[in-house]
């Protein structure tokens, strides 16, 4: 995670999972988070490859140019693209690992710009994790950024993320990488060790 916002946020989640596996929805606290929020968005699982924004922050909403509640965020991208980045959330809702990608945004008149996600696991009701607490921030953003809407999403580089280390049956090196192509997954072990190694194309 390179962005301030997306570190700012995992170190919020962090401390206030404190040490279990994932927070409790109503732990967290936006009066705690005031500045992350228009760029905060929750989601829940809606099905095996549904992943539906419940809320999404104002800055988001504006930058792709309209309201992304209720929104699919698998549907925001193109089929292979979706199965990688619903490969990463499956991690997330099954096994407690961060989420982290790169992906690029286009505008009608092939005007580009580039995003970070990141996506934590939280527990909504019951034991299970059935929600996701993000952030989608720009990346240098462009001065046009928000005066036109977004109109296609391509996936640049995904990651997971272990803050406690992987559960037995996921990659033990940390520098292991699951080539996807023409894309790359990389499984990460501990800490915020993405902020040190970078995949990209």
């Amino acid at each position: 995670m390179q962005q301030p916002t997306s570190r700012q946020l995992y170190a919020y989640w962090d401390r206030v999972r404190n040490g279990r596996v994932a927070p409790r929805r109503f732990e967290i606290e936006p009066a705690r988070i005031p500045a992350l929020l228009p760029e905060t968005f929750i989601a829940e699982g809606a099905g095996a490859l549904g992943f539906r924004f419940r809320l999404a922050g104002t800055k988001i909403c504006e930058q792709f140019g309209k309201e992304l509640r209720g929104i699919d965020l698998l549907s925001l991208f193109d089929d292979d693209d979706r199965d990688q980045l619903a490969a990463v959330l499956h991690s997330v809702f099954t096994n407690g690992a961060l989420g982290h990608a790169v992906f690029r945004s286009f505008t009608a008149a092939n005007r580009q710009a580039t995003f970070e996600i990141a996506i934590m696991p939280l527990i909504h009701s019951g034991e299970t994790i059935n929600r996701l607490l993000g952030v989608i921030t720009a990346i240098e953003p462009p001065f046009w950024l928000g005066a036109e809407q977004l109109l296609r999403h391509e996936l640049v580089e995904s990651h997971l993320h272990w803050p406690d280390g992987p559960p037995a049956h996921e990659p033990q090196d940390s520098a292991e990488i699951v080539r996807l192509s023409p894309k790359r997954f990389r499984v990460l072990d501990g800490g915020l060790a993405e902020s040190d190694v970078r995949v990209k194309n």
